[in-house]
């Protein structure tokens, strides 16, 4: 604003008037103010430019379609915004120090760039953070402009050259008003610019933006660090070294942080020849993870990993580097390593962070084919940034441990006394052996209603797949077999008088055949289906091979193992030896009353 001073020389009278007309501006003020003028002898008349201080912004409230808007601030993209903090350096909150957000997360990442960007307002004294601003619409014109300020020394790879600018890229935008956003709290309650400028910070605007809005302060919240999760060990930083973590005995990994490029390095390491796996999840479970398997025969790619299968991610997806499957030779063992580097936000897949990470793991045992893990998984978290880590202790030990004890009594206790009491009934008196032989074989049902039950919930509820695994199938089929039994033998054809004379119908001699050998069949089953349940349980707790499994396994084989004598000798003794003399009418033979009152009960 270009003004005339004028000044008599005694100080005493003071007159503004714009330059080159005779108008006042502004009236004199009071001389007691004004210092004196020091050459005293005559009038000083002095011609200056000056900058008068902007007046008050207008409220955000008065803003209209159409506006055209003038604002110097941080540029910032929004998904750190939505983020909360900086992706390229996760303890730094986002609206706090826009001014450390560097040139390579803002322009090179695309996950960041895709997002859009916003130019931030004033800072919030109450809060110490950057006042929300207006979203931009034309992208490519603030990544140009940025690229064009930026370094190519400090890591943004797609910079120019041309700027000297590293971290906080500030810009003065100009640009119209296209939308009024949706009036809420974030980022889409902000008004949207088009037909920007993209103009160096230093460029003042001659009318200041309406004032942006400044989020409230987040309630204070009491944070407490999950027990599961070790402290952070001091001395440990995994970006500027590899960490390292035991999955499992003969299984690492070893992990860096690559803070220039946003991405991690991983390498795991199994003692033998098999597939590896490697996801992270939101929840501890594999329904919804992003899984990296790898083979000694291929490379490792990306995969969803569903309930019950694996979808291998499309060619565009596939962004993972420097990754390769091999194995080694470590004296007589063989090892196989996977090594890949993994964007650490992308599109549609869940966020790693620098910090604590949902993780899951798995490997083939024995097998290079990528399939089925059995055992071989579990669950971990994992600090990224400081290598502390902690397995997570598999949920609702209590249900499945109900399941197991419903299952060994039904099928370690009363289906085999239901084959007994048939076995040895000629040392029970009357209808006896039959009224056991139907209870426990009711009862070892009704348990094994209730095992499936159990199984069927709590693999739904854990996310797992239905009828996956061997154990699972056969307790389907079990399941099924034993419902048919009973009901097999609720319909069982009756047996002729004991004074008719008459011999037994066709029917009811397959029906005894198909009773027995169902039974067998399925006491043997269910024998098998108590040892794999024994180690399913292990690997899910204790961890197979533990001293508890071994104890279990070693206590369950020798009670199965006296039952099958029983059965056995039972068998030999009263099907067999016992016979002959019950047919020539001995001493031992049956009552002739026994089959009517067996069949009448």
């Amino acid at each position: 604003i270009m003004v005339t001073v004028e000044a008599d020389a005694g100080g005493n009278e003071c007159l503004i008037r714009s330059a080159g007309d005779n108008d006042v501006v502004a009236p004199p003020p009071m001389m007691d103010d004004i210092p004196t003028v020091t050459d005293a002898t005559a009038a000083v008349v002095a011609t200056t430019t000056t900058t008068v201080a902007a007046p008050p912004p207008a409220d955000v409230s008065d803003l209209m379609v159409g506006d055209e808007i003038c604002i110097t601030g941080f540029i910032m993209d929004t998904f750190c915004i939505n983020r909360g903090t900086l992706l390229d350096a996760p303890s730094i909150v986002t609206l706090q120090n826009p001014d450390l957000h560097s040139y390579h997360c803002l322009l090179d990442v695309p996950v960041c760039v895709e997002s859009g960007y916003q130019v931030l307002g004033e800072k919030d004294p109450s809060t110490g953070e950057y006042c929300l601003g207006y979203r931009l619409e034309e992208t490519d014109t603030v990544v140009a402009s940025g690229r064009a300020a930026g370094s190519v020394e400090d890591g943004c790879t797609t910079c120019t050259g041309n700027g000297m600018g590293t971290k906080g890229y500030r810009a003065t935008v100009k640009g119209v008003i296209k939308d009024l956003g949706d009036g809420s709290q974030s980022v889409s309650g902000q008004p949207l610019l088009t037909n920007i400028q993209m103009l160096d910070a230093s460029v003042e605007c001659a009318t200041p933006a309406p004032k942006t809005v400044c989020l409230e302060p987040p309630p204070a919240e009491i944070t407490t660090t999950p027990a599961a999760i070790n402290p952070p060990i001091e001395g440990e930083d995994c970006s500027s070294d590899f960490c390292e973590t035991t999955l499992t005995e003969g299984y690492t990994l070893k992990y860096k942080i690559n803070e220039a490029d946003a991405t991690v390095t991983m390498e795991a390491t199994y003692k033998g020849e098999a597939w590896l796996g490697i996801a992270f999840s939101e929840d501890e479970r594999m329904g919804g993870s992003d899984g990296i398997l790898g083979s000694p025969d291929g490379i490792p790619q990306k995969y969803r990993l569903n309930q019950g299968f694996i979808e291998i991610l499309s060619p565009e997806e596939q962004t993972l580097t420097e990754a390769s499957v091999e194995t080694t030779e470590d004296g007589d063992q063989t090892m196989t390593v996977m090594r890949f580097t993994k964007l650490l936000v992308e599109p549609n897949h869940i966020d790693v962070t620098a910090g604590v990470n949902n993780m899951l793991w798995a490997n083939g045992g024995d097998s290079t084919t990528i399939g089925y893990h059995g055992t071989n998984r579990a669950p971990i978290q994992i600090n990224l940034a400081s290598g502390a880590s902690d397995t997570v202790s598999a949920p609702n030990m209590g249900a499945w441990l109900a399941h197991g004890i419903c299952a060994f009594v039904a099928w370690g206790m009363l289906a085999p006394s239901a084959v007994n009491s048939a076995i040895y009934r000629s040392l029970f008196k009357g209808p006896l052996w039959f009224k056991i032989h139907q209870f426990a074989n009711a009862s070892a049902y009704a348990l094994t209603v209730i095992a499936f039950v159990i199984a069927v919930a709590f693999i739904s509820k854990e996310g797992n797949p239905h009828w996956f695994s061997s154990h699972a199938k056969m307790g389907l089929s079990m399941f099924i077999i034993a419902s048919v039994q009973v009901l097999w033998g609720a319909a069982r054809p009756h047996l002729p008088g004991p004074d008719s004379g008459d011999e037994k119908t066709t029917i009811r001699k397959v029906w005894e055949i198909k009773h027995r050998l169902t039974g067998t069949i399925l006491l043997a089953c269910g024998f098998w289906q108590m040892s794999a349940g024994i180690k399913l349980f292990a690997g899910k707790y204790s961890g197979v091979g533990s001293v508890q499994e071994q104890g279990v396994t070693i206590a369950y084989w020798i009670w199965i193992g006296a039952e099958v004598a029983l059965l056995l000798i039972g068998g030999v003794y009263f099907k067999l030896l016992r016979k002959p003399v019950e047919d020539d009418g001995g001493n031992d033979a049956k009552p002739p009353t026994q089959e009517k009152e067996d069949d009448a009960v």
